[in-house]
């Protein structure tokens, strides 16, 4: 005889269900929880929640709070849930309130780190102005606290002014994990104060038609970060062809003009050249060198690119956090589309995931075969491998239970797109800049970019901010770790660079901010 599961543990199944991402099975897991019980009505919300349906978590949701018939566990999704939803509604004191009551249920510290970073994201994108605003109105020490903290930070922090926050607040629920944090991005930015001097070169494809738009970003934002960072070195542009063949006899004549530091070039093949030749200043390349062989690379060579191999390891990464094991690929017919479809299939099976299938979708594809194909080869996780246009026609003939994935190519920078609706649910990694641009630390770069169109464009604007950001860490010979536009850029004291990118998610009420690096 089969033993029916209580009500709680069919819940608590189904809560696991959501934290991958799996809303057929949470969906399972409701249908064994009698419709009168109140855990049927959190999962309902939770799930709601989760796929966007933010009018019905609230009716379903908000009677909930008076209950004291709920887990700790389940008391914690609900006003997890309630947050998200607040957040959908640009309600930040609401989000903030119940992110904090979530809080206080949970007991798990890596759940306790995420929702203090949710925490301190949305507080992050809120003016001084706001802030103080909600410091009035909230009477709850616990969020006066974390809107002091957001202050402090605001308003040019030091080490010592956070120190000095904490023994206001030594109480406070703060993690030490982000405390060490700011503490360690106020002692970069203090660092940095007054920018780079001496004289630098800017190494851009400007005599390429179909790089200029690219190299007029770069530019904007490299300029604006030195204006940012009151910098008084020299910039001299200069354009390149975008080809391995005369790039050297550029770079030459920049450091014989006087070039103490070189940003640039952006091509593939203009990287690889100078690669295998001797660097007489640092020099950092805004792409990967277009190379196998890494060993004759330079040593004075840096690298900080919108790589879409990077995106695909961390596409991998956060799969397997989500138990994920198996997955298919679906590309289209051009490129790019193939490159990032090896880019994540060498990735994911090199950390032992299953590759169950690769399907291309091309002018003679019938779309309505797509869905049974796919079905056909079940995978935990299905990656599309498209840009936003090619996405949108794609979606509707792919099961929408299965977790899908994109790379930052499948969303072209508007936040509220209405044509966006049918890529509901679909995660995607892409720069800070592009999926919180109303961090109130960036206010003079919005200003400096609002002529950009949304996209490519700014993209290229963030990796030319980080590029100068990356510079002055570079000029003082020491590891660091940089809170940029394209993500988080971390240096090594040997000069490797890594970048941590951020996670967003298609919602029916537009894009919705996962997780930030």
């Amino acid at each position: 005889m089969q033993i029916r599961k209580s009500p709680e543990a069919a819940f608590l199944e189904g809560l696991s269900c959501l934290k991958q991402a799996d809303l057929g099975c949470a969906q399972l897991a409701l249908n064994n929880i009698p419709s009168q019980s109140s855990y049927a009505k959190l999962l309902a919300g939770n799930i709601a929640a989760a796929e966007g349906d933010f009018d019905r978590a609230f009716r379903l949701l908000l009677p909930l709070q008076s209950s004291n018939s709920l887990t700790p566990k389940a008391s914690a999704s609900l006003h997890a849930s309630l947050a998200l939803a607040y957040e959908n509604q640009a309600d930040t004191l609401r989000a903030l309130e119940q992110r904090i009551l979530a809080e206080a249920d949970l007991t798990d510290a890596q759940e306790i780190e995420t929702n203090q970073q949710r925490i301190w994201q949305l507080l992050t994108g809120l003016s001084r102005d706001e802030l103080v605003e909600m410091r009035g109105e909230s009477f709850d020490t616990t969020l006066q606290g974390w809107l002091d903290l957001a202050l402090t930070v605001q308003a040019s922090a030091s080490v010592q002014k956070i120190n000095d926050w904490r023994k206001a607040y030594p109480d406070h629920a703060v993690s030490s994990v982000l405390l060490e944090k700011l503490r360690a991005q106020a002692s970069v930015q203090q660092s940095a104060a007054g920018g780079l001097n001496g004289q630098i070169a800017l190494l851009l494809p400007f005599e390429v038609e179909a790089f200029y738009p690219a190299s007029d970003a770069i530019e904007r934002g490299f300029m604006a970060a030195q204006s940012q960072y009151k910098g008084e070195a020299a910039v001299k542009i200069y354009a390149t062809a975008g080809s391995k063949d005369d790039i050297a006899a550029i770079y030459q004549q920049a450091v014989n003009d006087g070039a103490q530091y070189v940003v640039g070039p952006l091509t593939r093949d203009e990287i690889a050249t100078l690669a295998a030749t001797e660097l007489k200043v640092p020099t950092l390349a805004l792409n990967q060198p277009d190379t196998s062989n890494t060993s004759n690379i330079s040593t004075n060579l840096y690298v900080l690119s919108l790589s879409v191999d990077a995106e695909a390891a961390q596409l991998v990464k956060i799969a397997r956090e989500y138990g994920m094991q198996s997955a298919a690929i679906v590309t289209t017919d051009n490129p790019l589309s193939a490159h990032m479809a090896k880019a994540f299939s060498d990735a994911w099976t090199a950390e032992g995931g299953q590759l169950k299938l690769q399907v291309a979708v091309t002018a003679t594809t019938e779309l309505a075969d797509l869905k049974a194909q796919v079905a056909g080869q079940p995978a935990d996780m299905i990656v599309l491998a498209a840009s936003a246009e090619e996405a949108r026609s794609i979606r509707p003939y792919l099961d929408i239970a299965t977790p899908t994935f994109g790379f930052s190519h499948i969303y072209a920078g508007i936040a509220h797109e209405p044509l966006d609706a049918m890529l509901s649910a679909i995660r995607f990694v892409d720069l800070p800049w592009m999926l919180n641009p109303d961090n109130s630390s960036w206010a003079a770069y919005r200003m400096a970019s609002a002529d950009l169109p949304p996209g490519e464009m700014q993209r290229w604007f963030a990796l030319g901010v980080d590029a100068y950001q990356l510079l002055q860490t570079l000029a003082q010979h020491k590891s660091a770790t940089i809170n940029g536009l394209t993500g988080k850029i971390r240096v090594s004291s040997a000069g490797e660079i890594t970048r941590e990118l951020a996670l967003g998610r298609f919602s029916s009420g537009g894009i919705v901010v996962e997780k930030l690096p």
